[in-house]
């Protein structure tokens, strides 16, 4: 491929077909392993159709944390947002311990 400096700019456009031929189909060749016939059958394995699923699952739910977060930066522009230390204290060990190794014989 030539480096766009080194193309004139009074070229005409270049195709798609013609900037990459490789990647155009050729009926005429059945026989490159490099092209796929246009009607090869396609199959999704049930993972992929599970994931499919949970992906469209995702989209109709509602962004509660968009809501929470809205909230959240409301309350600290008013200076109204408050955090119990205990909350706080306790949420913070309970993180660490989770993290430590299992030390039970």
């Amino acid at each position: 491929m030539q480096p766009l400096s080194s193309i004139p700019s009074d070229s005409p456009p270049v195709s798609p077909k013609e900037a990459h031929p490789a990647s155009t189909k050729h009926k005429d060749r059945p026989d490159d392993p490099t092209i796929s016939p246009e009607s090869e059958p396609v199959s999704i394995s049930q993972t992929g159709q599970e994931i499919n699923r949970y992906a469209e699952a995702m989209t109709l739910l509602p962004d509660i944390r968009k809501e929470r977060i809205t909230q959240i930066q409301a309350a600290l522009e008013n200076g109204t947002y408050a955090v119990s230390s205990q909350n706080l204290a306790d949420k913070l060990i309970q993180e660490l311990s989770d993290q430590l190794p299992d030390t039970s014989p």
